[in-house]
């Protein structure tokens, strides 16, 4: 079997692991995880983001910024669909012998929720870690520092995200304090994906690369 892809197929492959972990991190993310540390608590989410952050940063520093924003509108139209879909089932009769119609309700309710907070926190923090990376990366004393600098724009770009995701995500459907204790591990956790998934990031950024065409 052969498994050599060209320049264009390693881009669909590439997307195509995209859009699919968009949609399975909207549908895990309604499972909380106990982790049995500290009293940590975490949506199941955190689990496939390190996938989505190689992937979103393999296709910009491959494909450039606008492709990586054409990807990012295609992974939410993927979502909208599996969106509309779930919950279009929802509204549909059931036969009486089928008993799944509570568990179905209890997760799919909660998927147009996380689609909006996903989003919308995607946005908002990534922005802010655009905007603090230029702040930190400017000046003369720009040189000074530099990875830790970066590192501190990562790392608060990742707590805004967060705090907006999960407030949005999970306010009012769990207490308060289960709410504050998710952020906190979420962030946590999102650092420690984001330093493990750097070199599996140079790999598969590697990968993507060969066989590209010449520019002209």
């Amino acid at each position: 079997m052969d498994l050599k892809f060209d320049y264009t197929e390693k881009r669909l492959i590439i997307t195509a692991f995209f859009c699919v972990s968009f949609i399975i991190a909207n549908l895990i993310t309604v499972k909380i995880i106990d982790v049995h540390l500290f009293g940590m608590e975490v949506p199941a989410g955190v689990l496939i983001y390190p996938l989505v952050y190689i992937l979103t940063n393999v296709i910009t520093d491959v494909y450039g910024e606008k492709a990586a924003h054409r990807t990012l509108i295609l992974g939410l139209c993927t979502d909208i669909l599996f969106v509309f879909m779930t919950s279009l089932i929802l509204i549909l009769p059931s036969p009486a012998f089928y008993t799944g119609d509570a568990s179905l309700q209890f997760v799919f309710t909660q998927t147009p929720r996380i689609l909006v907070a996903s989003y919308i926190s995607y946005l908002i923090g990534n922005l802010v870690n655009a905007r603090l990376t230029t702040i930190v990366n400017s000046g003369e004393n720009a040189a000074s520092h530099s990875t830790i600098k970066n590192l501190g724009a990562i790392a608060t770009g990742e707590l805004v995200d967060n705090i907006i995701f999960i407030g949005l995500a999970f306010i009012f459907t769990v207490p308060m304090i289960d709410v504050v204790i998710m952020i906190i591990t979420h962030w946590v956790l999102s650092l420690i994906w984001n330093i493990i998934a750097q070199p599996f990031t140079s790999k598969v950024i590697n990968w993507a690369q060969k066989g590209a065409p010449a520019e002209a």
